[in-house]
């Protein structure tokens, strides 16, 4: 027994209050029936992530057909609570944690879920336990597919040395922008965020000028949607080899922000290319790309 038992001759209204005591940090953030009415949602304070929380009110969206959700998030850079008809905010767990999704028709709550202590919830169980968060996504070169326009050159296998591995690579012209393309259907607990990349490469033997641009940009496709849509702004990695056959990682991207209107498990196209005409990319060579390594976030621990 963790609370203690209530002893009915020894002012019991006492004990029981101490017990409340107890598991206040649990309460905060939950609903407070007092404040709670129609459209206007309370919640209790306390204290949560060393914030001081005041109980509020927030305003849900009222829906008729079918009934509006409200996703109710707590930021976790100031702990100030917040609601949204949109699942932005309620995706985003690197930001936000989750308190509840308030279904509402007519000016009523007609469905509460309580998403407090679930994955990305104010009490989810502790950094290591949970699996939802960054994950590198490997794409080798030879999953990926010269594009019918522009193309690169196709997949090409040479020897590294006798009985060793051998270098499989797409290579990327040094004066022309060469494009290839690769799709991957988006696990359901993707965040419908940003992504970034890093590029594996090497170069044959060249004497000067190693400098390398790689760059990448997307799109969602949904289901029923037309395959034929337009890639997103391109983000870049610049890397400068140097030495014959060595294997080259370049630098992390900037964030991508995949075009379309990403949805759970959409499948997104990306196309990698080199940057062949910036100034910046100087290598007067073929760059071989062996991979990429993409980074995605994840909101769940499974895609159930």
């Amino acid at each position: 027994m963790n609370l203690q038992s209530i002893n009915a001759s020894a002012s019991p209204e006492v004990q029981v209050n101490e017990n409340f005591e107890a598991l206040d940090w649990a309460a905060v953030y939950s609903k407070n029936a007092l404040t709670s009415s129609g459209l206007t949602w309370g919640y209790l304070g306390g204290r949560w992530a060393g914030f001081a929380v005041t109980a509020g009110t927030l305003t849900l969206t009222d829906g008729v057909s079918p009934p509006a959700t409200n996703y109710i998030v707590v930021a976790r850079a100031d702990g100030a609570a917040s609601v949204s008809a949109s699942a932005t905010n309620w995706n985003d767990t690197a930001n936000y944690a989750r308190l509840y999704k308030v279904d509402v028709v007519s000016g009523l709550v007609s469905a509460v879920e309580d998403h407090r202590a679930g994955p990305g919830g104010i009490h989810a169980p502790a950094a290591g336990v949970a699996t939802a968060g960054r994950h590198a996504v490997p794409i080798s070169a030879a999953a990926m597919t010269p594009s019918a326009t522009g193309g690169c050159a196709a997949l090409a296998t040479i020897a590294s040395a006798a009985n060793q591995p051998d270098i499989v690579s797409l290579d990327f012209d040094a004066s022309t922008e060469e494009y290839a393309q690769f799709s991957i259907p988006m696990p359901k607990s993707w965040n419908l965020g940003t992504v970034t990349f890093k590029p594996i490469w090497s170069h044959a033997a060249t004497t000067t000028n190693f400098i390398v641009i790689w760059g990448l940009q997307a799109v969602a496709v949904s289901n029923d949607d037309a395959i034929a849509a337009a890639y997103g702004t391109a983000q870049t990695s610049t890397d400068t080899g140097g030495t014959t056959d060595d294997l080259y990682q370049g630098s992390e991207s900037s964030a991508l922000t995949i075009a379309g209107t990403p949805a759970a498990e959409d499948v997104v196209f990306f196309r990698v290319f080199r940057k062949a005409a910036d100034g910046g990319d100087t290598m007067a060579i073929d760059a071989r790309l062996h991979a990429i390594v993409l980074y995605i976030t994840t909101t769940a621990d499974t895609d159930a």
